[in-house]
């Protein structure tokens, strides 16, 4: 099976990618190449091209699509709402509607979580009222609607609505949750927690490269929303786990509660992907701590100062690189 990945040059694809392969899967890369791709096999073929273009070419041959291209977190949000629900929003409802008018079955959406919003509920399912509040995560929901709008019996679009993603990856953040504790407690000697009572799903990239592909084996007639995590974890038991894992290798540091306000907080139901997609997730947080921990000690991708790990400020330094008329729309006064 051929498989389109857009943005599968990014922090997941890096890993996905290669893991498809592995698995005898033909893999096509379409990815503007804002961090660049030369860290991905070169058994994939690589189309550097903005998904804003979809080309029908890139289709030629392929029975699924994975659609991770984004902008992805709210400071990237942030920083250019409007770039945010171009690439979030637009660009996944383009691309879906070319793979369907090109008889592609199988298109499986890169969601998140946080569209969950401020819950109060214990766990929620996938039928639960969403609230996001940011334009990040209403970005999000806007593209799943999109999809399951295009649903039929010869299209059927799979949303994973992932947790917080961490871990390694050839091409590395140290901008999400347990990835940045461990930065800080490497450059700063402590981790700092903003509020340790919000509650957040968590999972390893190398999980969510499953899930994706559990997403292709599954049966063909199959559609629908899946939240995809491994555990939820408040960022309190978040920093107390990365803190014992820094331990195992002779670091010690403190934990700096700072208490601030934030209104996005919930816990996800995983019984959905565990009964209907077969997907279970493996990667304990000490297990996905220590291969980064494991990585740095090797020297690799441990310039923490450099902006490329930071996705907003890459972003920020590189945004021309994008698409040139809507980069500067975005940030034309």
């Amino acid at each position: 099976m051929r498989v389109l990945v857009t943005g599968g040059a990014g922090y997941i694809g890096a890993v996905l990618v290669p893991a498809l392969l592995e698995r005898g899967y033909e893999v096509r890369v379409v990815d503007v190449g804002l961090f660049g791709s030369g860290h991905l096999p070169p058994q994939a073929e690589i189309i550097e091209a903005d998904v804003l273009d979809f080309d029908e070419v890139w289709l030629d041959g392929v029975e699924a699509v994975i659609h991770l291209a984004g902008l992805s977190n709210d400071p990237m949000a942030d920083f250019s709402p409007r770039l945010n629900y171009l690439y979030n929003a637009a660009a996944a409802a383009i691309a879906a509607q070319a793979a369907k008018a090109a008889g592609v079955n199988r298109f499986v959406l890169a969601s998140s979580c946080s569209v969950y919003g401020l819950n109060d509920v214990a766990e929620v399912d996938e039928e639960h009222p969403v609230s996001p509040r940011f334009p990040y995560a209403v970005s999000k929901l806007m593209a799943e609607r999109a999809l399951l709008c295009l649903a039929d019996e010869t299209f059927h679009p799979i949303v994973l609505r992932k947790g917080t993603v961490v871990g390694w990856s050839p091409r590395m953040r140290y901008d999400l949750a347990a990835n940045v504790m461990v930065k800080t407690a490497l450059t700063q000697k402590k981790i700092v927690v903003h509020n340790p009572s919000l509650w957040r799903p968590f999972i390893d990239v190398r999980d969510v490269a499953g899930a994706y592909i559990r997403a292709l084996d599954a049966d063909p007639a199959l559609s629908g929303i899946f939240n995809i995590a491994r555990d939820n974890f408040s960022i309190g038991r978040l920093a107390d786990s990365v803190a014992a894992t820094l331990k195992e290798y002779g670091v010690y540091v403190p934990i700096e509660i700072q208490r601030r306000l934030d209104v996005r907080s919930y816990r996800v139901s995983l019984r959905k992907a565990q009964e209907v997609l077969d997907f279970h997730a493996n990667v304990s947080m000490e297990d996905s701590v220590r291969a980064m921990l494991d990585h740095i000690t090797a020297k690799e991708q441990d310039d923490f100062e450099n902006l490329i790990y930071t996705n907003v400020e890459w972003l920020r330094a590189n945004i021309a690189s994008l698409n040139p008329a809507s980069a500067l729309a975005a940030v034309r006064p």
